[in-house]
């Protein structure tokens, strides 16, 4: 992780302040000190700067005897050495803005984590988690990402990775998931039939009247399409035609483009094979996508 340079000295205050959702990567720059004087800005900046810190230590957890608790951010004259003088100290917060909570199912390198651990504390939240390792988010503040597909079956698949994705990224902001879930049997609902074609049985649908499989290739029939585009260029390939009647199914075109100005929205497209598309705050990714394309949305639409 690389700072910005500490223009703090003895004395004076330092410019730089961590923005929202700021946290330390990797937290190993992270040390916590038992204090034992008073956690008041200048008592703690004449105490440290008189002393030498690890050269990979960039910020100090004070804990005192009574639960209190304080963050500041340091410089040190090099980090050639192994421990090197401190030269500035950049009080960062207080008792009054920090607060300690003991987490030990949270993973200190993952924003998410720390900020559902924060919940709604409006300063630093220092985390104690798992191995009881040490880490803490600056006003937590998640991005909300709308997700939008269909169901059944649930929860859909890219809900799934999307939450494994989040679960396991270390460079991800924290995310908070708005699923958007499209329900197909109510979408067939506005077309109502008594003899419908599905893509597939994957879904384990039940929709009333007879229920036919694309990927099967029954015999044509006179029925509703409940399908997208990709399902709809199969027909054709299978039966020299259109369908007789169409349900839209494609999350991609059920959700209409915006200029940008929209909410931040991951969905996916079957006419998209491999990758992943991004178009101003939407990212697409494959039906049959992976973990990986899933992750690679949310950082295209979270890196902003």
């Amino acid at each position: 992780m690389t700072l910005p340079e500490n223009p703090g000295v003895r004395g004076h205050p330092v410019v730089w302040q961590p923005p929202e959702n700021f946290i330390c990567r990797p937290y190993r720059g992270v040390s916590v000190q038992h204090w034992s004087g008073p956690l008041e800005e200048g008592a703690v900046k004449d105490v440290l700067l008189s002393r030498e810190a690890y050269r990979r230590t960039e910020f100090i957890v004070l804990r005192a005897g009574d639960g209190g608790t304080a963050l500041v951010q340091i410089t040190c004259a090099s980090q050639d050495a192994l421990f090197n003088p401190i030269t500035a100290v950049a009080w960062l917060g207080g008792p009054e803005d920090c607060t300690y909570v003991i987490r030990h199912d949270v993973d200190c390198a993952n924003a998410t984590a720390l900020a559902e651990a924060a919940g709604t504390w409006p300063g630093i939240c220092v985390v104690e988690g798992r191995y009881q390792h040490v880490n803490f988010i600056v006003r937590a503040r998640p991005v909300e990402v709308r997700l939008v597909d269909v169901v059944p079956p649930g929860p859909p698949r890219l809900l799934d990775l999307a939450r494994q994705a989040i679960a396991v990224d270390e460079d991800l902001p924290p995310v908070r998931l708005v699923p958007e879930l499209l329900d197909v049997r109510a979408l067939a609902a506005a077309v109502p039939d008594t003899h419908y074609l599905l893509p597939c049985q994957g879904a384990g649908l039940d929709l009333p009247g007879i229920v036919d499989y694309l990927d099967q290739r029954p015999v044509r029939g006179d029925w509703t399409l409940v399908g997208c585009e990709r399902s709809r260029q199969f027909h054709r390939w299978f039966y020299g035609g259109e369908p007789d009647r169409q349900v839209e199914l494609c999350p991609d075109r059920l959700i209409p483009a915006d200029s940008g100005t929209g909410p931040l929205t991951l969905l996916r497209c079957c006419l998209l094979e491999r990758g992943i598309r991004v178009e101003g705050n939407r990212a697409t990714v494959p039906w049959g996508t992976n973990l990986s394309e899933v992750q690679a949305a949310l950082r295209a639409l979270t890196d902003r």
